[in-house]
């Protein structure tokens, strides 16, 4: 089983990570910025 972690902006489009390290540092990044953004997370 793997997770993955989907995160969505609209300056940014749609992005699917695996790793949960830089999936958190770019929702930190996008709220340093002011960025909007949708954050999900699922294991297949």
């Amino acid at each position: 089983m793997k997770t993955f972690y989907k995160i969505s902006s609209k300056d940014l489009g749609t992005v699917l990570l695996r790793r949960r390290k830089i999936a958190k540092a770019l929702r930190w990044w996008l709220r340093e910025n002011n960025i909007d953004f949708k954050y999900m997370f699922f294991v297949s």
